[in-house]
């Protein structure tokens, strides 16, 4: 109860970042759902927002509750982003992904003026304990050489499968498949993510490194703001 009711407050907390942008960039996943619902509730303040959604989940979400969604081709900036993650650590780094939704997840936080992230206290960590799975993002042309890399470099891994709906490797909203590999213990995350990107056929990686602007922690009584200290993006 204590983590609904912390997920509840932080949401509540984001929608007032969101009455003073034009072009909102939407995440995916349950915390975001619950986001749209309270946007719902405040339609009339939200009406004349444009939105862009990372996966065809968010779109199909923002549309069922009655706003209009565009895609990225509809624009070229995007004013604010905001999003959940899976797991933060004190340096405000974000894992991301379990969703599936990471490449176009990391193009709106990438372009967005503003990046906003919302969690409840479970998912903020000191650090990364080594026993994550960061998502990665593969073509399907290149899955079998990718894996085969990562193997030769040392990381496990594993092909993530869908559980329900459909049969075979979970495919992304680009097309690719979803592979999780383990973040050894005590590896430095820029020169991980680094060596894994720099594969051919890797599309994109669930690290987010330097993307926050701020991060909001929802806790059973408060809501923390944490300011990031942002690397790359606009």
């Amino acid at each position: 109860m204590d983590v609904e009711r912390a997920r509840q407050l932080v949401v509540r907390e984001a929608l007032k970042y969101l009455v003073d942008a034009e072009v909102i960039g939407i995440g995916t996943g349950s915390t975001v759902d619950m986001l749209i619902n309270l946007m719902s509730a405040s339609k009339d303040v939200l009406r004349s927002k444009y939105f862009i959604a990372s996966s065809t989940a968010t779109a199909l979400k923002l549309r069922d509750v009655g706003f209009k969604v565009f895609n990225t081709l509809s624009v070229d900036y995007v004013d604010i982003y905001v999003d959940s993650a899976d797991r933060v650590d004190r340096n405000l780094n974000l894992i991301k992904g379990g969703g599936a939704a990471l490449t176009l997840e990391k193009l709106l936080a990438y372009y967005s003026k503003f990046n906003l992230f919302i969690i409840d206290y479970s998912k903020f960590v000191d650090r990364f304990s080594g026993d994550e799975l960061i998502p990665i993002d593969v073509l399907p042309q290149a899955l079998s050489l990718v894996t085969n890399q990562l193997r030769k470099l040392g990381y496990k891994y594993s092909i993530r499968y869908s559980g329900k709906g459909k049969y075979g490797p979970v495919v992304s909203d680009v097309g690719g498949i979803i592979v999780d590999v383990n973040l050894p213990v005590g590896e430095d995350l820029s020169e991980f993510n680094r060596k894994i990107k720099y594969l051919p056929g890797v599309i994109e990686t669930g690290l987010f490194i330097g993307f926050s602007d701020l991060v909001l922690v929802g806790y059973a009584d408060r809501v923390d703001a944490l300011r990031g200290c942002r690397l790359t993006g606009m």
